[in-house]
């Protein structure tokens, strides 16, 4: 599997490429330039590009956007010195699946690689099931615990960007350009959506799936992994 390392302080980026090469799994092409990076996010295939904010020639969030625009959705592992929740939540927003504050451990950033990689296959994939879900993305079926569950269309595809992105916080922009499509409406109308969600999808179960990440949005979690 290759994977493309966008980040121009060299110690890092040979840190990370060495580290993902031993594991025996992944090739990695680097990039230490913001314009290079693009350029062959758009050329290649890849099944996961980790970039770094502060770049020469691009910015880190400029790619992303650019990448996004360009129907380009290999997941984004973004890394960053600046660590706050404005920071993330843009970088969320532009479309990053992911956000990894330096410094870090590499056995984290291994684990957040390999669990990208897996919510990918799985977003591509024609049934999710996650937990008591299981949503069969072709049929429209939704199920929890075997037993079908109704939704409107709009309920659906509020699940449906939820369970493709599981794992990944959502914040209601990203909810509403995703499944309102910039249409006009109230503000608390993402909100009022998580509700009625909740009613049929996490009502009556011991363990729940849809969960609220407060200052970020909203995030659909397996019962037996930690949020990244």
């Amino acid at each position: 599997m290759k994977i493309l390392l966008v980040e121009d302080e060299a110690p890092i980026r040979e840190v990370i490429k060495r580290g993902l090469e031993e594991d025996g799994v992944y090739t990695v092409d680097t990039a230490e330039d913001g314009r290079v990076g693009l350029d062959l996010a758009c050329d290649k295939d890849y099944v996961l590009i980790i970039l770094d904010l502060m770049l020469p020639g691009i910015d880190g969030w400029t790619i992303c956007e650019q990448l996004r625009n360009r129907r380009v959705n290999t997941p984004i592992l973004m890394l960053t010195a600046r660590d706050t929740v404005r920071d993330r939540v843009r970088g969320l927003e532009l479309g990053a699946d992911d956000y990894l504050p330096k410094p870090f451990d590499f056995d984290e950033l291994l684990a957040r690689v390999r669990a990208l990689i897996r919510r990918d296959k799985l977003s591509k994939g024609k049934v999710i099931r996650i937990g008591h879900l299981e949503m069969d993305t072709i049929a429209h079926r939704v199920l929890c615990d075997g037993k079908e569950v109704a939704l409107t269309s709009r309920e659906f595809s509020l699940l449906e960007a939820l369970a493709v992105n599981e794992g990944r916080v959502m914040s209601r922009d990203a909810i509403q350009y995703r499944v309102w499509n910039n249409e006009d409406s109230l503000s608390n109308t993402v909100d009022v959506y998580i509700r009625m969600l909740r009613r049929k999808i996490d009502a009556d179960r011991p363990v729940k799936l849809i969960h609220t990440v407060h200052g970020l949005g909203y995030m659909l979690k397996r019962p037996d992994e930690e949020s990244s």
